[in-house]
């Protein structure tokens, strides 16, 4: 049975993942207008912040991981 990867692998990917996230976010601000016209400016922007916790949220965690 293979053995679950080690947590610091996990961080890593974490960060990695986290961080290209929250570079797209300007290259999506783009098409904010567009997207909350077309769908409903609540859902769009409540997405948007839920998009960008999670976002920040895997990059405080990744980098918390590898500091302890």
């Amino acid at each position: 049975m293979d053995s679950p990867a080690p947590a610091h692998t996990v961080a890593i990917v974490a960060l990695v993942l986290g961080t290209v996230m929250v570079v797209a976010i300007p290259a999506a601000t783009v098409y904010l207008s567009d997207w909350a016209r077309l769908y409903g400016a609540v859902l769009v922007y409540l997405a948007f912040v839920e998009y960008l916790a999670v976002a920040v949220g895997l990059v405080r965690w990744g980098a918390a991981q590898l500091r302890s």
